[in-house]
């Protein structure tokens, strides 16, 4: 009996310490002006969820995202709502990207995490831009607010996430643009399409493949150079440079996978640079979400090429890789073991962000190859003002500084391009306010026509005139390509090459 009123006091006490707990947590809340932030990673809709794990969607707070990425994050978050508390008239443009990596290291992202980084601080420097001055024309037009979806890290469609970018708008507040979009993967296309139909302007940052185009996607448009534009970059280059450049025979390393990028640019190597091929493409299986890439992949295609290399009637000088960066570094792996190093070799390529590469330069090197890449930004050179830097540069620059973000950011093109989305999604959008005092999506993309002449944009890679291909394939006309080099051995890139500018 004893032992029974033992426990029912202790059971009481038990009780009783519970209730005094909570309590405190109701009197500390009711005391605390600002409550616990939502923790939103916790819970994601079944729909949502990625093949990586990742939870797709909007996303309102910094708290569930790589700690890397809060402070470019918090700053856009900080931005929208000092805008909002000015009382004014506001639409909202959505930025849609990748917002990390997947968290196991086995699946592979076509995005680094620096990359989410740089392509966060390019945005909110655009936002910057578009609340506090007229650089993107008259900032008496409605504000903008910027919000940020999860893509995910390998793009892929889902009708949930589309439904999810549609409720974000309102008829006080229309989401009039979705810009970003991330890599060139079919779930990219997708998603242009969807938005399409729903009638809403898309604007890719580096999206290159050409089969992202407004003649499938008639809303769709890119302030990335295409596939096509790249290739013809290249054949500029080669028919410019014969001294210095003397490619003869030539071959494309491709991957084979369902991948729009590297499909689209194999595609425009066989149009555009057909007479110095001497075979069939070489094809490798590129990466994929659970499957990365080893050298061992290209030993056939290495072995070829040393065949090749060594065939006295047409040697071999040349290799176009259609292939993404981050399965460069295997094939880079495989080209430091093949039997013929004593020939030096020259790889081409086309893409945005390539200079991610520049870390195999010493393997590169020691293997005798050099590599030539056609690139829609170089902002550590334009940073230095050399010639055929762009005129919107120095303005994008000097906002971007001033954010406090750091010149190591604009290594590889990724913030300016993603500047420059936002920056033409809000032109366009500024030019449809004139005498409209709430633009809608279907006013915004009537605009991209008209921003041409008088009314082209000047962005940071370019003086962007949208007027001859918005009809097209949606890109810019005027978008400037440089030309870069990794590497010290073998053909020589000239320096102070010119520029290729897109028409």
């Amino acid at each position: 009996m004893i032992g029974g009123k033992k426990a029912v006091l202790y059971t009481a006490a038990v009780l009783i310490a519970i209730a005094l707990g909570a309590l405190l947590v109701v009197v500390r809340w009711r005391d605390d002006p600002v409550p616990p932030p939502p923790v939103a990673s916790i819970a994601c809709a079944p729909e949502l969820i990625a093949a990586t794990g990742e939870c797709l969607g909007p996303v309102s707070d910094s708290a569930r995202l790589d700690a890397t990425l809060r402070p470019a994050v918090d700053k856009i978050i900080q931005a929208n709502q000092d805008m909002i508390a000015k009382g004014g008239r506001y639409v909202r443009i959505v930025l849609l990207t990748p917002l990390g990596v997947p968290a196991n290291a086995n699946k592979r992202s076509a995005i680094s995490i620096a990359q989410v980084r740089f392509s966060l601080e390019g945005a909110y420097t655009a936002l910057l831009r578009a609340n506090s001055t007229r650089e993107f024309f008259d900032p008496d037009a409605p504000g903008v607010e910027l919000l940020l979806v999860e893509q995910g890290s390998r793009q892929e469609y889902v009708a949930a996430l589309r439904d999810a970018i549609l409720k974000l708008s309102s008829k006080e507040h229309p989401v009039v643009a979705v810009a970003g979009l991330g890599s060139s993967f079919s779930g990219t296309e997708e998603m242009t399409r969807a938005l399409a139909d729903a009638g809403i302007p898309s604007i890719g940052a580096v999206t290159s493949a050409t089969s992202l185009s407004a003649a499938n996607a008639r809303t769709f448009h890119s302030v990335s150079p295409s596939n096509v534009d790249y290739a013809l970059a290249l054949e500029h280059l080669l028919a410019t440079q014969k001294k210095a450049l003397p490619v003869k025979h030539a071959l494309i390393v491709a991957d084979q996978n369902d991948d729009p990028y590297p499909r689209t640019l194999t595609e425009a190597f066989q149009t555009r640079l057909k007479s110095y091929l001497i075979s069939a493409p070489q094809v490798f299986s590129g990466s994929t979400v659970d499957t990365p890439v080893t050298a061992n992949v290209f030993v056939p295609i290495v072995t070829n090429i040393c065949s090749a290399v060594q065939d006295q009637r047409a040697p071999l000088d040349t290799v176009f890789f259609a292939g993404r960066v981050a399965d460069f570094g295997a094939f880079a792996e495989a080209l430091a073991n093949r039997v013929c190093r004593q020939r030096p070799l020259t790889v081409m390529v086309g893409a945005t962000g390539f200079q991610a590469a520049q870390d195999r330069v010493k393997l590169l090197d020691e293997a005798q190859v050099t590599v030539i890449y056609a690139s829609s930004a170089d902002a550590p050179d334009w940073s230095h003002g050399v010639p055929g830097t762009p005129e919107g540069y120095p303005a994008f620059r000097k906002w971007f500084l001033s954010a406090g973000f750091e010149e190591a950011s604009l290594s590889d093109g990724y913030a300016v391009s993603y500047h420059d989305a936002i920056a033409v999604a809000v032109s366009a959008t500024r030019l449809a306010a004139l005498g409209n005092p709430v633009p809608t999506a279907a006013d915004v993309q009537a605009q991209f026509a008209n921003l041409a002449l008088a009314n082209t944009v000047k962005a940071g890679t370019g003086t962007l005139d949208f007027g001859s291909r918005a009809a097209g394939d949606g890109r810019a006309k005027g978008k400037v390509v440089v030309f870069r080099q990794i590497g010290a051995t073998g053909m020589r890139l000239p320096a102070g090459v010119p520029p290729y500018l897109t028409d």
